[in-house]
Order: C-alpha cells, then sequence, then structure tokens
C-alpha cells in the first residue's frame, strides 16, 4: 500500500475532487489520512469547515514547500496516509512528487486538458532523478465521458504518445463526486437525495484507489493500454 500521493497538473483538472475522493475512500476503509490541501484555490480547506468530514481525515492548508515536507514526514511516521492536492502550479507539483511516492496527473475529457498533463509527465520526467527513491507517475482520467466522440479519440492519441502509465479506470462524470464540495461529508456519508448515482460512484472510485495502491498492491508496470476515455470502466 502507498503511503503518500499527490495528485496535480499544470491546468487544473480536478485535482481537489480526485483528492478528496481518494482520500474518502481511504477513510471509509479505516485508513487514517493526512488530506493537505497546496493548491492555490484553497477547496479542500473550504470543504474542511462544512459539516461531516470523517473522523480518519485530518486536513492541512500548507503553501510552504518546507512545511509540506515537514507535514508528509511526520504523517509516515504516524503511519498516516498523505494525498495531497497540488494544484496546478509547477513548483508545488515538483515539490509534492519529490516527496510522494506516487503522483497522479488527472485528465479531463479536453484536448487542452490532456497536452497539459502531457506537458507534466514530461516536467516530471526530467525531475525523475530528485526525490524519493522508486516514486512514479501516472495519468488518471478524472472525468470520463461515456459516448465516443471525435473529442475523446483525440484525448487518447495525445496521451497515448506517453509511455506513462495510464489507469484504466478512471472518474466517470457524475455530480456526486460534486456533492461533497456542497454539502459537506463524502461520497461514504451522503445520501441519494443530496447526489444521484452514489453508489456506482462509491464502487468506481474504490476501484481506482485500489489500482493506485492506496488499498492494495501496487502496480508497478510503466507501460499500459491507453486511458480508455470514452467509457465507463
Amino acid at each position: 500500500m502507498l503511503s503518500a500521493i499527490s495528485i496535480g497538473s499544470l491546468k487544473t483538472s480536478g485535482t481537489s475532487t480526485l483528492a478528496l475522493t481518494l482520500a474518502s475512500v481511504a477513510a471509509a476503509a479505516d485508513i487514517p489520512v493526512v488530506l493537505v490541501d497546496a493548491a492555490r484555490d484553497g477547496d479542500l480547506a473550504a470543504w474542511a469547515e462544512r459539516d461531516g468530514v470523517p473522523a480518519k481525515v485530518s486536513v492541512e492548508r500548507v503553501r510552504d514547500e518546507m512545511a509540506l515536507e515537514k507535514l508528509v514526514r511526520a504523517a509516515r511516521r504516524r503511519g498516516e496516509l498523505v494525498v495531497i492536492d497540488a494544484g496546478d502550479e509547477a513548483e508545488m507539483i515538483r515539490t509534492a512528487a519529490r516527496l510522494c511516492d506516487r503522483h497522479i496527473i488527472p485528465v479531463r475529457f479536453s484536448p487542452l486538458s490532456a497536452s497539459f498533463a502531457v506537458e507534466t509527465d514530461e516536467m516530471l520526467r526530467q525531475d525523475a532523478g530528485r526525490g524519493r527513491r522508486g516514486r512514479d507517475w501516472c495519468f488518471v482520467a478524472s472525468a470520463v465521458a461515456t459516448i465516443p466522440s471525435r473529442i475523446a479519440r483525440s484525448v487518447e492519441a495525445i496521451v497515448e504518445a506517453s509511455p506513462t502509465q495510464r489507469m484504466p479506470i478512471g472518474l466517470v462524470q457524475r455530480a456526486a463526486y460534486e456533492a461533497p464540495f456542497l454539502f459537506g461529508g463524502t461520497i461514504f456519508t451522503l445520501d441519494e437525495e443530496a447526489a444521484p448515482g452514489l453508489d456506482r460512484a462509491r464502487a468506481e472510485a474504490a476501484s481506482l484507489a485500489y489500482a493506485i495502491g492506496i488499498l492494495g498492491k501496487i502496480e508497478t508496470r510503466k507501460s499500459a493500454p491507453g486511458v480508455e476515455l470514452r467509457r465507463a470502466a
């Protein structure tokens, strides 16, 4: 199981939603989580001010790179999972990725998002010799569309140009993932009146957390088939 993951892309592509979703899965599995809001917009810090934050989740707002390093080291010593929303700033993404076991580059359903994801990938590749030994990174589709289209094929082609691993499951476009930011809580504590499709979202989020390495074995394959951006996993 991974001890620390970071999430970030040079163009905001759902980093806060993905970070909260993965932290929520861990908390539901009784894993203590330090959820770090290092992004410029502070969405996770705002979420933490609402009711319904799970007892297993602590939220820290950190914008200083040295403070971030101290926080991650302390959480590792306590045996807590760290999930960092690094946002879209290059230096914060680099810093967070160096501290973590795995960095996630989210890709939304748009060629622009895919292009910035590949640019982020290239930046991390240039920085590969620095930071935690054995760290890696991967692409994750953060807004999968279920209908085939020319845009979907374009996004796939952009991402497939990189040899970096693509997770075979992503988050389908569902209101359930956004609901916690509106109502507080997580996809595991809200009810269907707050957001339809919660059962499917929970199952999908758990599958993604497992594939990433939060709930079980770490996927170490560096080359994989392209992310299926045209249909749900």
